[in-house]
């Protein structure tokens, strides 16, 4: 059995989980086990080249940092007031479970929602949705990816959150969604210069600049540590 397959056969192991399956009805701060394709996503899109670095992280990970990791790396879902879950963090770490051929996560969840008429309202001021495409354009929550396997490719998103993994985002204050606003700035700054395989480590030195900069004062989590440094 190859080593990526017996660690999926590992993840998915009942002895891991040992929770109970998710239900409208799960208690609020509680964890339960949930099939990922039952994950609603609250965002546009994720960095296909961070998520492939995620997916091949999990690969290389001995069972016990594996299971070390994922008691660590909370996946914080919401319940709408139709008893559906929405995702509000681990996006890219769930499509990479997803891409690896794991079918159910851990997940928290963090809140349950009672109003139908308020409730993306109420999702907004809490931080839980980012309504917004990687160039800053509004986006309706009917537009928004149904299901995780469906998210698009959100190239700036990528390379804001090597931004943050690189020391140059302070995320201390654990916001969700800051990334995106570093990964529309960051864009508009850089002329929406492609970001792949080839070109990510140059767009990375030209972006870690831009972050230690006086022009992105006013983004959440100015300055990283490695700018107060400097």
């Amino acid at each position: 059995m190859g080593r990526a397959l017996w660690i999926v056969l590992w993840l998915l192991s009942p002895l891991v989980w040992a929770l109970d399956p998710c239900t409208a009805q799960s208690e609020v701060g509680s964890w339960c086990r949930l099939p990922i394709e039952r994950l609603h996503p609250t965002q546009g899109g994720v960095g296909m080249l961070q998520v492939e670095r995620t997916r091949a992280s999990l690969a290389g990970k001995s069972p016990k940092r594996l299971d070390k990791l994922m008691k660590k790396k909370e996946i914080p879902v919401v319940i709408s007031p139709d008893g559906q879950f929405w995702l509000v963090d681990r996006h890219h770490l769930t499509t990479a479970l997803w891409r690896s051929g794991v079918s159910e996560a851990r997940v928290k969840v963090i809140a349950r929602l009672r109003d139908p008429a308020n409730f993306w309202a109420q999702m907004r001021a809490n931080h839980w949705a980012w309504l917004q495409d990687e160039r800053g354009r509004p986006l309706d929550p009917a537009r928004l990816p149904v299901r995780v396997a469906d998210l698009p490719d959100y190239p700036y998103r990528t390379l804001a959150g090597l931004l943050e993994d690189a020391g140059y985002i302070d995320k201390s204050q654990q916001v969700y969604f800051i990334e995106f606003a570093w990964a529309t700035w960051l864009g508009e700054q850089m002329g929406w210069a492609p970001v792949n395989r080839e070109s990510v480590a140059e767009r990375l030195q030209q972006a870690k600049l831009l972050a230690c900069s006086r022009r992105a004062a006013h983004l959440p989590g100015y300055p990283g540590r490695l700018c107060s440094k400097g």
